[in-house]
């Protein structure tokens, strides 16, 4: 099955995207940052809240190429509900086959997809797939598609039907895109560890 994900819509739109402003108390580049040793946390437009559910899933397979990759969805919402209220997500990919286990995922922060890590070894394209942070009761929402951000994502190794892991997400306040204008008034980030439940269904 092959998927067309998001993150090419990205590459054919760049020029929506502003320079985005240095945030004030996260990295310029998170991607190449310690995450920090705390429980997660994540912050929406500067709403913050706890994840009580998190879960990882398998999205199915793509092909790019000869290349096979299996594609994965790392959920954080603030109830056990797909339209819980607040909710960030994180798509990456591996070769078809490959564990998660011990692996360690980045996004730069620049928009050429080009430019980002790759599993592929003729590159162009990326490791992670997409980004995204919705706080549905504000209609606010921030994704890859319209906004730069870094992120560094590590797997611990899987425990019966949970997986342990670190992340930092940073998206930086500030950006405008072709839609809105008006520059974001907060940074949105999610910075922490966690243990995601493998949802097999």
């Amino acid at each position: 099955m092959r998927i067309a994900l998001p993150i090419f819509i990205a590459a054919g739109i760049a020029t929506i995207f502003s320079a985005p402003v240095p945030g004030q108390g996260l990295p310029a580049d998170c991607s190449k940052a310690t995450v920090p040793a705390q429980p997660l946390e994540i912050s929406i437009l500067g709403t913050k809240f706890a994840p009580r559910s998190i879960k990882l899933r398998s999205a199915g397979a793509m092909t790019s190429g000869d290349d096979q990759f299996d594609t994965y969805h790392l959920t954080f919402r603030n109830d056990d509900d797909i339209f819980a209220p607040l909710e960030a997500e994180v798509a990456v990919i591996v070769r078809k086959g490959q564990s998660l286990d011990g692996k360690v995922f980045r996004k730069l922060p620049v928009k050429e997809t080009s430019k980002q890590p790759s599993p592929s070894a003729t590159g162009g394209l990326p490791e992670v797939q997409g980004w995204s942070v919705k706080n549905r009761d504000a209609k606010t929402d921030q994704s890859h598609v319209t906004y730069i951000a870094s992120l560094r994502l590590e797997f611990g190794k899987r425990q019966g039907d949970s997986i342990g892991g670190k992340i930092y997400l940073c998206v930086p306040k500030g950006q405008t895109t072709i839609f809105d204008k008006t520059p974001s008034p907060a940074e949105s980030s999610a910075v922490g560890t966690f243990t995601a439940k493998i949802d097999k269904n």
